[in-house]
C-alpha cells in the first residue's frame, strides 16, 4: 500500500515542481512611481453638457508630476460622481511613457462598493494598479482615459 501511495504522489511532486520552476522565470514588475487622482463629474441636465474634471499627481524618482484625465464621461446618466483613487506605477522607465490612453485589463471600481482594485495599460507598456471608490456612474470610453501632464 506504501509504494503505492509513493507511486501517486511522485508524479504530483514532480509536476508542481517543474510547474513553480517555470513561473519562477516569469519577469517580477517592480514599481515605477505612485500616483493620487480624482475625478469628478458634475451633474449632466437637459440641454446641459459638463464634462468631467480631474486633478492627479505622479510621483516619480522623487519629484511630482501633476495630471489630468481626460475622455472619462457620465455617458447620459443624471447626478454627480467623484472617483478617489490611489496606486502603484509599474514597468515606466521614463516619464513620456505616462501620457497615453490606458486601457481597463482587470478588475474595476463600481459605485458605492467601497475601495476596489482597477488595473489600466497603455500602449507603451505601462500598467498602473489603482484602488479607490466611486459614489455615482462614471465610465471610460472605448477610446481609453487619456493621460495628460499639467504645464
Amino acid at each position: 500500500m506504501k509504494n503505492i501511495v509513493k507511486l501517486l504522489i511522485t508524479p504530483i511532486f514532480t509536476l508542481g515542481f517543474i510547474w513553480g520552476s517555470a513561473s519562477a522565470a516569469d519577469p517580477v514588475l517592480t514599481a515605477s512611481g505612485t500616483f493620487t487622482l480624482e475625478v469628478k463629474a458634475l451633474p449632466m441636465y437637459s440641454g446641459e453638457t459638463a464634462l468631467p474634471t480631474s486633478k492627479g499627481v505622479l510621483t516619480f524618482q522623487g519629484k511630482d508630476y501633476p495630471f489630468t484625465v481626460q475622455a472619462l464621461t457620465m455617458g447620459n446618466n443624471f447626478g454627480s460622481a467623484t472617483l478617489k483613487a490611489n496606486g502603484i506605477i509599474y514597468a515606466m522607465k521614463d516619464l513620456s511613457q505616462f501620457e497615453s490612453p490606458f486601457f481597463m485589463i482587470g478588475g474595476g471600481i463600481n459605485p458605492g462598493e467601497g475601495n476596489e482594485i482597477a488595473t489600466y495599460k497603455n500602449s507603451k507598456g505601462v500598467i498602473v494598479v489603482m484602488t479607490g471608490s466611486l459614489n455615482g456612474p462614471l465610465w471610460m470610453p472605448a477610446s481609453g482615459a487619456a493621460v495628460k501632464f499639467i504645464k
